[in-house]
């Protein structure tokens, strides 16, 4: 089992034709919010550059990143109707980002009118169906430690981010791995007096990817 923490590629294939449709393009800087929380989620995002994280926000204020897009990947999936639920679910740019902007509603007739997209659709919903599985195990079972170790060791594997930098504060990992921000604080300590982990100018370095992977669950 390996947890899939961030999505991309899944809909590159249908950039070109996303192009020639009805939409809008808009760019955001880091940290700029894509949407709102309460706000009904009546657009779709296909990422032409950049990265976005998706949260929810429980009714107590606390908030969740369940997960990352990057390039080449439509957020949300096409769903139908409305489901009141998504109100408390956000997208924010993690860095700069440009993005195709479709109306949901409207998306409805490519889905159906295009066999590959619907497929593509389709797809992409049991990757994140088996997400919110493996990541329920994750929490019920992994130990802190691991869970902040997941996270890294996953992100960059999968965003090959070439000077091996962690771009979140640590705020913004509590509400990923769901620990506060002391019990953060104490295993990014503990990481760094492995040497695992460098912290220059507030953000993340990881100096030793295969130590850091010895940390992670087994199934990572």
């Amino acid at each position: 089992m390996e947890l899939q923490y961030y999505f991309a590629d899944d809909f590159s294939a249908f950039e070109d034709y996303f192009a020639g449709i009805k939409k809008t393009v808009r760019r955001y800087l880091k940290n700029e919010p894509v949407n709102g929380f309460g706000e009904p989620l009546d657009e779709m995002y296909y990422i032409t550059s950049g990265t976005m994280s998706g949260s929810f926000i429980h009714e107590s204020g606390n908030v969740k990143t369940s997960s990352f897009y990057g390039k080449g990947y439509l957020a949300p999936l096409y769903f139908p109707g409305e489901i009141e639920m998504m109100r408390s679910f956000a997208f924010t740019a993690v860095t700069d980002l440009e993005v195709f902007v479709f109306n949901r509603i409207g998306f409805e007739r490519y889905v159906n009118s295009n066999p590959d997209l619907n497929m593509a659709m389709y797809q992409a919903y049991i990757k994140l169906v088996s997400l919110n599985g493996q990541e329920l195990a994750n929490q019920l079972f992994s130990t802190g430690m691991e869970k902040i170790c997941n996270f890294f060791y996953i992100y960059l594997k999968n965003t090959n981010e070439h000077d091996q930098r962690i771009p979140f504060s640590q705020q913004a990992i509590a509400e990923f791995v769901g620990l506060n921000r002391a019990n953060v604080a104490k295993y990014l300590k503990i990481l760094r007096e492995e040497q695992i982990i460098d912290t220059r100018r507030n953000q993340i370095f990881i100096i030793n990817m295969e130590k850091l992977r010895q940390f992670c669950s087994q199934t990572i």
